[in-house]
């Protein structure tokens, strides 16, 4: 009797977890063929008036910063659609402040734009920025950050929101007036919102992943 309920136990198992796995929704598979409109290649600029690099407590804000490049039509995941050059922070009259004073960044670019995800329903990208490199004096410190950046994209607004992960960007190269401020290895945090639109006009360049 009990061999013959455990048996049964084990066919109504088999059965469930075999009706469960017929049933259970696909994953999504990721992305490989990008497309940018309305045309490609295209060619872009973009403004910001909330970007902030912050570090151990010091907010380093520009109410004005602006980029330009290119983007393209790209397969595969990640995906390069875009080259970011140049990227300005501040500018004559409106320059990015701190507590400590007048914030100078200088970009090394080309940096280059990533998308990894894509979500038709809202048509939002989501990637990252690579190669980024920038050198940055406050005061009497300078120093330079380098690494990636995540963030999203929004075809219907054109905003590129930038918000990094805890340990993406990482500073090398501080000057001794850095000293118990700003050090070697710390991972500062960059956030904005880049509103790009194409050359020239006021359309919202767009990203669809498939």
């Amino acid at each position: 009797m009990r061999s013959t309920l455990g048996k049964l136990a084990l066919v109504c198992g088999a059965a469930t977890a075999a009706f469960t796995l017929a049933t259970a929704p696909a994953m999504a598979a990721s992305p490989t063929n990008w497309v940018i409109g309305p045309n490609s290649p295209e060619s872009f600029t973009a403004t910001s008036s909330n970007v902030v690099l912050s570090i151990n407590g010091i907010d380093m804000t520009c109410t004005y910063s602006d980029a330009g490049g290119s983007l393209q039509s790209a397969t595969g995941n990640p995906a390069a659609v875009g080259s970011i050059d140049p990227v300005h922070f501040g500018r004559s009259g409106e320059p990015c402040t701190s507590f400590l004073g007048a914030v100078d960044t200088v970009a090394n670019t080309p940096w280059t734009l990533n998308v990894t995800d894509y979500d038709a329903g809202s048509g939002v990208s989501q990637g990252y920025i690579s190669g980024i490199n920038a050198r940055v004096s406050v005061a009497t410190c300078a120093f330079t950050v380098t690494g990636t950046a995540h963030g999203t994209y929004t075809n219907a607004t054109g905003d590129l929101a930038i918000a990094t992960n805890a340990t993406e960007l990482t500073v090398s190269d501080p000057t001794a007036g850095c000293s118990g401020v700003v050090s070697a290895g710390d991972h500062p945090s960059f956030n904005g919102d880049f509103f790009a639109v194409v050359s020239g006009t006021s359309t919202h360049p767009t990203i669809v992943g498939s």
